[in-house]
C-alpha cells in the first residue's frame, strides 16, 4: 500500500531535491520523477480524495487537501480492490486508492499551456488501474499532459440499492472529482484545463461516454475519444436491483442494515462477488445483460448523477468513436481455451449463446444471420462477430447518429492493425496471430508506446510502419485536447451518416468509410429488446 504519509518539514526536503521536478497542488507539494526513456516528468500516486473506507466506503468521494505538504509522488499507486482477473491488476490493491497520475514534459511550465490527456483504463468496472505498465504515459506526453485516474470498481464502485440508500455511481463520481481536480491544478504542471481531452477503452470508454453526456461535461473537457465502449444503455437502478441484490445474499447483509456492508472486510467483499451467480456463456451488450439482472457492475441512471439516458442524450462535446475490427475475439479465445476446453462449440452451445443474450428475439437473429451461410459453419466466428458488433461496433454508431442529429462535432474510426507484439503480459504469444485486431489492441497505439512489448520489459518491438502510425494516432488524440478536432479535414473528415467516412488504422492512418452496414439490423434488435426488457421489469 502506498503510504499518504506527508513530510511536515516542507523547506528541508525540498532543499535536497536536485533533478526531480517539483509542482505545488491542492493535495500537496509533489515531488516527482524523470522518464528513463524520455523527456517526461512523472508524478505517481498524487491523492484527488481521502481513503474511501470507513463511512467513505459507498459514499460520494471526498476531496483531498493539504497544499502545504509534500508528497514523494515517485512510487506506483496501489490499484482499487480488483473483482476480475480479465484485465486485472496482480500487484499491490488497497481500498485506499483514489490516486492520479501524471506525465509531463520536462520543459514544461506553468506557461506552457499543454493539451491534456486524461486517461480511464478499461476491464469492466470490475478490474483495472493507473498503474498497468501498458498505461506508461512517457511516450505519449513528449506532446501534452497525460493524467491517468484510479476510481472505485465492482461493488465498491458501483453497488445500487435504494432500500440501503445506495444510488451506486461511485467509480463514475471518482473519475468526476478526478477531472474536476485537473481543472484545479493542471496548470501548474504546463497544462491548459480549456483543453482536456477525455479518453477511455472498454468500461472506460462506458464511462468516459457516461460522463461526456452530463451537463458538467463541457465545463471538464474540451472533447473525448471513445475506444470501444460508446453509446450502450445503461439500466435503472431499480432495473438492477435484481442483480444487485444477489450481492447482499452473497454477503449477508440482507437486514437492509448499511453498517453491516460498511464493516464487511474486503476479502468478505471479494468472496461475495465471486459467489454471485454468472452464466457460463458469454455475454454481448443487450438489455438482457445491461438492464442489470446479469453479471455487470455498470453506472446505472440514479436521477442524480445520471439523470437520463446517455445513449438518448448524445454527447455534448467533439468526440472520436470507434472500435476494433474483431473486438470479440480475445473473449471467444478465452471461452474455447477454459469453458470449451479447446473443442469447437457446438450448434446447441451457439444456441444458448443467441437464447442467453438476445432472449425472444434469439430465433430471429438466428434466421437472420444463419450459422451455415454467414459464418460458414463456425460457431466460434458467429459468436466473434456478434459479439463486435452489438457489443462495440453498433452502439459505437448509435452514439455518432445522435451526435450527427444534435449538432455536435464527432470523427468514426476502425482500428485493423493486427499488432506485431503482445501488448499485455497475459497475452500469450503464440495468441497474436490469431487475435488479429481484437480488444485493446489500440491502446499502445493511441499510448505510443513501442517497444520493450509486452510491458513493461518485454524484448518485442513494433515495426517502423507500426511506430509511425503510433505517433500519428498519438498526436491526433492530443489534437484533440488542444483543438477540439483530431486533424484537418483532408487527413481525418468529420463522420456524417451520408459517408460515414472515418480513419481506417490498418497499416497506416488512411481515409476509409467505416462500415456500420449491419447496425440496422442489430439497432432493431437493441429497441426491441429494450422494449421487451421494460414490459419484463413492469416499466412499461
Amino acid at each position: 500500500m502506498v503510504s499518504r504519509s506527508i513530510v511536515l518539514s516542507g523547506l528541508l526536503a525540498l532543499a535536497g531535491l536536485v533533478e526531480s521536478k517539483v509542482v505545488k497542488t491542492r493535495s500537496g507539494i509533489v515531488h516527482g520523477g524523470q522518464c528513463s526513456t524520455t523527456n517526461v516528468n512523472y508524478f505517481y500516486s498524487i491523492p484527488y480524495a481521502k481513503p474511501p473506507v470507513g463511512e467513505r466506503r459507498f459514499a460520494p468521494p471526498e476531496p483531498y487537501y493539504n497544499s502545504s505538504g509534500v508528497i514523494k509522488t515517485t512510487a506506483p499507486a496501489p490499484a482499487c480492490i480488483q473483482f476480475s482477473d480479465l484485465f486485472g491488476e496482480h500487484t499491490t490493491t488497497s481500498e485506499d486508492c483514489l490516486f492520479l497520475d501524471i506525465w509531463a514534459p520536462v520543459s514544461a511550465t506553468p506557461d506552457s499551456k499543454l493539451p491534456v490527456k486524461v486517461w480511464l483504463y478499461g476491464g469492466s468496472n470490475e478490474g483495472g488501474g493507473i498503474s498497468d505498465p501498458t498505461y506508461n504515459g512517457c511516450f505519449s506526453a513528449v506532446d501534452s499532459i497525460v493524467v491517468s485516474i484510479n476510481y472505485r470498481l465492482g461493488p465498491l464502485g458501483f453497488l445500487a440499492l435504494s432500500d440501503l440508500g445506495l444510488t451506486g455511481n461511485y467509480g463514475i463520481m471518482d473519475q468526476l472529482l478526478g477531472l474536476r481536480w485537473v481543472q484545479d491544478n493542471i496548470a501548474g504542471f504546463g497544462g491548459d484545463p480549456s483543453k482536456v481531452l477525455l479518453f477511455g477503452q472498454s468500461a472506460g470508454a462506458v464511462d468516459s461516454f457516461v460522463i461526456a453526456t452530463l451537463p458538467e461535461a463541457p465545463r471538464l473537457m474540451r472533447a473525448a475519444a471513445l475506444e470501444s465502449g460508446a453509446g450502450r444503455d445503461l439500466a435503472t437502478v431499480a432495473d438492477a436491483k435484481e442483480w444487485y441484490s444477489e450481492f447482499l445474499y452473497a454477503i449477508n447483509c440482507t437486514e437492509h442494515n448499511l453498517s453491516c456492508l460498511r464493516n464487511a472486510q474486503v476479502d468478505t467483499i471479494k468472496a461475495a462477488v465471486a459467489a454471485m451467480p454468472s452464466p457460463n456463456i458469454m455475454t454481448v451488450s443487450t438489455a438482457l445483460v445491461n438492464n442489470g439482472t446479469r453479471s455487470s457492475w455498470t453506472p446505472v441512471i440514479d436521477g442524480k448523477v445520471i439523470k437520463e439516458q446517455p445513449s438518448t442524450v448524445g454527447v455534448r462535446v467533439p468526440s472520436i468513436i470507434g472500435a476494433t475490427t474483431r473486438e470479440g475475439s480475445i473473449f471467444v479465445l478465452g471461452s474455447y481455451a477454459t469453458v470449451w476446453k479447446g473443442k469447437a462449440p457446438t450448434q446447441s452451445d451457439y444456441n444458448d449463446f443467441l437464447n442467453l443474450n438476445f432472449g425472444p428475439l434469439a430465433t430471429r437473429v438466428n434466421e437472420t444471420l444463419p450459422l451455415a451461410s454467414t459464418f460458414n459453419g463456425s460457431t466460434l466466428t458467429a459468436m466473434e462477430v456478434i459479439l463486435t458488433q452489438v457489443s462495440y461496433q453498433c452502439p459505437s454508431y448509435r452514439a455518432l447518429q445522435k451526435a450527427e442529429e444534435k449538432g455536435i462535432p464527432v470523427w468514426s474510426y476502425e482500428f485493423a492493425h493486427k499488432p506485431s507484439c503482445a501488448w499485455y503480459a497475459g497475452i500469450k504469444t503464440d495468441w497474436v496471430p490469431l487475435l488479429g485486431a481484437t480488444h485493446t489492441s489500440e491502446i499502445p497505439f493511441v499510448f505510443n508506446f513501442t517497444s520493450s512489448m509486452p510491458p513493461p520489459d518485454g524484448n518485442c518491438t513494433f515495426s517502423k510502419a507500426e511506430q509511425a502510425m503510433a505517433h500519428d494516432m498519438s498526436r491526433a488524440w492530443t489534437n484533440m485536447a488542444k483543438m477540439g478536432a483530431p486533424a484537418d479535414e483532408n487527413t481525418w473528415p468529420a463522420w456524417t451518416s451520408h459517408e460515414s467516412k472515418g480513419v481506417v488504422f490498418s497499416d497506416a492512418m488512411d481515409i476509409g468509410v467505416v462500415d456500420y452496414a449491419a447496425c440496422d439490423f442489430w439497432g432493431e434488435i437493441n429497441e426491441e429488446l429494450n422494449k421487451y426488457s421494460r414490459s419484463q421489469l413492469g416499466d412499461a
